[in-house]
């Protein structure tokens, strides 16, 4: 136990001296009285003197803080890691997702990469001390944001994500898992590891088993992914826009020539996210990122993860104060 303000004990030196003197002032009279005991009057004054100085005491004791330290489980907020993977595949250019009323200017198209661009800046606003980190992925998969707590450099990089680095055809929901894996390779071991995956789902790889064994090596590192889908799932065409945006001016075909459709396929993105012991989630019109973020620290929370064993200081100012009332009252 130690005091915050232990200079308060300084006031015991002038109340131990009163006490003493009473004490001898009492004892004084009982003696001129020639008596061996105390008379029930006198008794009653040594013993109200008595509770008055503990009173005092225990005041004095209260003011100076003291504070006694337990060991208790506390969750860290700093311990865990989230990688963010932002599908930019050529399916991400299709228009026929919802948006939140207020998109900004980071969103004039209303594209499914665009929508997935708000939910990421979301999402950093309810971050609070985690490290994140984000990459993006299509055929290939490359890293964009190291792990950072730097949350503005983050945002100006999510915000400034190039279109044209669109440029393999294809998704590879594997490659991507592996370079957030990769990724959170970089972590120290008392960690928790969380891969976001935003998509539409479509995997044109089709790679099943290189996928599960992504997925089964996330279990195995105490790793959890969650996913969140984008889209609808009835077939949407994708357009080809001018550079500026303004206006449509075709659409992608296939090698024979005929229309590319895409759709979100949201079968893949459960399958990833319950394998990874996580969950999933559909991007509409409202802002996911705050239950994203609440979902995520429950299970932390529940298993354990990010959780460390403290001291606590715990103060007993409050209990002697009560004790004090008790005593003062007991001298009346």
């Amino acid at each position: 136990m130690i005091c915050k303000y232990p200079y308060w004990f300084l006031g015991l030196i002038p109340l131990l001296l009163h006490l003493v003197l009473i004490l001898r002032q009492i004892r004084r009279r009982n003696r001129q009285r020639q008596t061996i005991f105390f008379t029930p009057a006198r008794s009653g004054v040594k013993r109200r003197a008595l509770l008055f100085s503990l009173t005092l005491t225990l005041i004095l004791t209260a003011l100076a803080e003291p504070v006694i330290y337990q060991q208790k489980p506390v969750f860290k907020r700093s311990r865990i890691d989230m990688v963010i993977g932002i599908d930019i595949s050529k399916s991400m250019l299709a228009e026929d997702s919802a948006f939140p009323e207020k998109t900004g200017a980071s969103a004039t198209l209303k594209n499914r990469l665009n929508r997935a661009r708000i939910m990421v800046l979301d999402l950093l606003d309810n971050l609070a001390g985690e490290r994140i980190g984000v990459f993006v992925f299509a055929a290939e998969s490359y890293e964009l944001v190291p792990l950072t707590t730097d949350y503005g450099y983050c945002r100006y990089l999510v915000e400034n994500l190039d279109e044209l680095a669109i440029s393999t055809p294809g998704s590879n929901l594997a490659a991507g898992l592996e370079t957030g894996m990769e990724m959170l390779t970089r972590t120290s071991a008392d960690t928790t590891g969380i891969i976001l995956l935003v998509s539409d789902g479509e995997d044109s790889a089709d790679n099943s088993a290189a996928l599960e064994k992504r997925v089964l090596e996330t279990g195995t590192d105490h790793r959890r992914i969650y996913s969140i889908g984008v889209g609808r799932q009835a077939a949407s065409l994708i357009p080809i826009r001018t550079p500026d945006g303004s206006r449509i001016i075709g659409y992608y075909e296939d090698e024979k020539g005929d229309l590319l459709t895409t759709s979100l396929v949201p079968e893949n993105l459960k399958e990833l996210a319950a394998a990874g012991r996580g969950r999933y989630w559909f991007l509409g019109r409202e802002r996911l990122a705050p239950v994203i973020m609440e979902k995520i620290l429950i299970d932390l929370h529940r298993s354990g993860g990010s959780t460390v064993t403290e001291k606590q200081p715990y103060t007993i100012s409050s209990w002697l104060l009560a004790l004090a009332v008790v005593t003062f009252l007991l001298t009346l």
